[in-house]
């Protein structure tokens, strides 16, 4: 599971950014989860 937090104003905005840039979260997300990397279970990313 993971969990991204954002600073975008919209839901609009934070999806248009995550669907640009969806491939480099996914390979940060492999790299923390297989480092150990986790709070709670979760992977936590941020779109700042």
């Amino acid at each position: 599971m993971c969990r991204l937090a954002t600073t975008f104003q919209t839901q609009k905005q934070a999806f248009s950014y995550l669907q640009k840039y969806r491939t480099e979260f996914e390979r940060i997300a492999r790299i923390r989860l297989a480092s150990g990397e986790l709070e709670d279970g979760i992977v936590v990313l941020s779109m700042l």
